[in-house]
């Protein structure tokens, strides 16, 4: 699964070289190995969200899609530096390892916090769908027959800002 993310974006990417770091940290630090199995499993359940984030950035042209996706790699590249620092410490630097050790959680914090954008993500995949499927419908109704005007408004809020969506069909005879 791994394998296909990277083959995807940017986030993709970032998310497999941030895997890597993980398994390779397992192997050299027992102390945090229990944080890092419980971050991998993260890594794991988000990853077909991060295919979902990277397809709909590449298909929409809107900057705040971009700057989450920039954050969001931002966030992963910081955590593989993380991770990859841990690994290095020697065993006997306990208090550093439990410093990394809560710099670990809270990554693995933002990260599940992330699995809850996939709500939104859904939402716009199900806007996106209905708008085509919109379109589909007032074509074959142009051909079919004129019809009076009518109009769809469809609304969602994305964390600061309101977003909306309006369908308006009229007939030639207007």
């Amino acid at each position: 699964m791994i394998a296909e993310v990277a083959a995807g974006g940017a986030l993709g990417l970032a998310l497999s070289v941030l895997h890597e770091a993980v398994k390779r940290a397992k192997d050299r630090s027992v102390t945090t190995r229990f944080i890092l199995h419980r971050l991998e499993a993260t890594i794991d359940s988000i990853t077909p969200l991060v295919v979902q984030i990277d397809k709909f950035s590449e298909e929409m042209e809107d900057s705040s899609s971009r700057k989450v996706n920039e954050r969001l790699k931002l966030l992963l590249e910081n955590a593989v530096s993380l991770v990859e620092e841990n690994a290095e410490l020697r065993r006997r630097n306990v208090r550093k390892k439990f410093r990394y050790m809560r710099d670990i959680k809270e990554f693995e914090a933002k990260l599940r916090w992330v699995v809850g954008v996939d709500v939104q993500v859904n939402q716009l995949a199900d806007i996106k769908e209905l708008k085509a499927k919109m379109s589909e419908i007032s074509t074959k109704l142009d051909k079919i027959m004129p019809q009076p005007k009518f109009e769809i408004h469809i609304g969602w809020c994305s964390g600061k800002t309101n977003r909306a969506i309006r369908f308006t069909f009229c007939s030639d005879d207007s």
